[in-house]
């Protein structure tokens, strides 16, 4: 047996939900494909106006009639046979929404409109819409503005073909056209063109022929070259030489041009062809580019219309870890792409993306986790948090390594000391003091104090001869400086 669907509505957010998911509700359908803006109204005017509104409905709901509009109201229904605030969701062609109908009646729909303004577009989009469910005869939006002027608004009932072009429109996250609510008898007729013939065709094509006496010239030229052999020249005649090669190479040149001259004359037809072909190509791009302008503003337009609603379904998820930026696929402003699939797609990272912390919480590497959600990549946040252990580990070791260097060196001084006379010339920090000389004057009677130098340690390598090391340890003793052979 098929599993009851479960429908919940959040007050606090306005958001509708089916199993869990959540759907788009009639006020989000209309305000993406009509495109209204409310920014350039003040806050404070918008709440009070909802404010207005909320309480009008309440009395309605609720029956208890105090306000002007309220009364009025009363008047234009029959209470009995009303259902007030009815929930629903629907399904067309795997396209489901919600809403919350204000009046339900036997055969007609209300809704309650408070606003100072006329808006009979989004009116009629939101009563059809309810309709679409509620399949009811007649349609009457009930408008009680702060002005005192209530009126009774008929709304046209939709044709399929309209609800169908609705739903497209916000599934690709684009505008309505602005003579949507125009009937088929006042749309203006649209002529298509027809399809653009350019097919090629040659008229009239005469193959050219050109008879020249080039074959001829070329066996004269072969026989009289034979009358320019080398053989006749040497440095005797070289006067004619020169003057034989120079008639040759006019004689060239001058066959070249003429050769020229003629092909030209002969091309003629092809490059004045060739030239207007090219013409009327650069008028088709000119002008298929002039139309793509258009299109690709319309696309964006659409794209950014659709990126917004795919946002707000984000932000409806209140999951503030990492930024839409992050998760944001280019594919998704494909029209081809649909919004259930994106939503989907976004619930799925935003479960990895919890499972993948999971994993890193277990490991406990604060530093990890932060590298993760700068980069969404657990693999390489794993790595992160092997490289910061290894860190760790190695700080440790040389750490361990100086303290036992440290034990090591006090070590050896304390040897040193002791083989130099013993703690008696021990400082209180346990560095080494070199015994005071004694003065056995009797005559001295007075000690001048003497200025405690700081004591510094400096390692170096001497390399000398057995001579000059002894001389070196005889200066170090009589200058009273601690050392140490290695």
């Amino acid at each position: 047996m098929k599993k009851k669907d479960v429908f919940t509505f959040d007050e606090r957010f306005h958001v509708y939900r089916l199993n869990g998911e959540i759907i788009p509700s009639v006020t989000k359908i209309i305000c993406t494909i009509a495109g209204k803006d409310l920014s350039h109204i003040p806050p404070e005017i918008l709440k009070k106006a909802a404010e207005r509104g909320t309480a009008i409905h309440k009395e309605i709901e609720t029956g208890v009639i105090e306000s002007m509009e309220a009364k009025w109201i009363e008047q234009n229904i029959v209470r009995a046979s009303c259902q007030f605030e009815q929930k629903f969701y629907h399904t067309v062609d795997d396209f489901t929404y919600a809403g919350t109908a204000d009046i339900v009646a036997s055969d007609m729909l209300f809704d309650i409109k408070t606003q100072k303004e006329a808006d009979v577009l989004s009116w009629a989009l939101q009563l059809n819409l309810y309709n679409l469910f509620l399949k009811k005869k007649y349609l009457k939006v009930l408008h009680t503005p702060n002005t005192g002027n209530f009126s009774v608004v008929d709304i046209p009932v939709l044709s399929m073909q309209q609800l169908q072009e609705i739903i497209i429109a916000y599934v690709q996250g684009i505008r309505l056209r602005e003579d949507f609510m125009n009937t088929q008898e006042d749309k203006k007729e649209v002529v298509e063109m027809p399809p653009l013939d350019l097919n090629l065709t040659v008229v009239e094509q005469n193959i050219g022929t050109l008879n020249t006496n080039a074959a001829q010239l070329l066996e004269r030229v072969k026989e009289r070259l034979a009358f320019y052999s080398i053989d006749r020249y040497s440095g005797e005649n070289i006067a004619a030489a020169k003057k034989d090669k120079a008639e040759l190479n006019n004689a060239a040149q001058m066959l070249n041009a003429e050769r020229i001259r003629i092909e030209k004359e002969f091309m003629k037809p092809i490059e004045t062809f060739k030239a207007t072909v090219s013409e009327t190509v650069s008028l088709i791009k000119e002008c298929s580019a002039n139309i793509d302008v258009i299109v690709k503003e319309v696309e964006q337009k659409e794209k950014d219309n659709k990126k917004a609603i795919i946002i707000e379904y984000f932000e409806s998820l209140h999951f503030s870890l990492v930024d839409f930026d992050m998760l944001f696929n280019p594919k998704w402003l494909n029209k081809t792409t649909k919004l259930k699939d994106i939503q989907d797609e976004i619930r799925g990272r935003i479960e990895k993306i919890e499972a993948d912390l999971s994993v890193l919480d277990r490991i406990g590497e604060a530093e990890a986790k932060q590298y993760y959600l700068s980069t969404l990549n657990l693999d390489a946040a794993l790595a992160k948090a092997d490289e910061i252990k290894a860190n760790r580990e190695r700080l440790a070791a040389l750490e361990k390594a100086q303290a036992a260097q440290k034990e090591q060196a006090l070590s050896e001084r304390g040897q040193i000391d002791s083989d130099a006379g013993g703690e008696e010339n021990l400082h209180a920090d346990g560095s080494w003091c070199p015994p005071s000389p004694s003065f056995s004057d009797s005559a001295q009677t007075e000690t001048v104090p003497q200025e405690k130098e700081e004591k510094l340690q400096v390692t170096f390598t001497v390399i000398g001869t057995a001579d000059q090391l002894v001389s070196l340890q005889t200066y170090m003793e009589n200058a009273q400086l601690r050392y140490t052979f290695q």
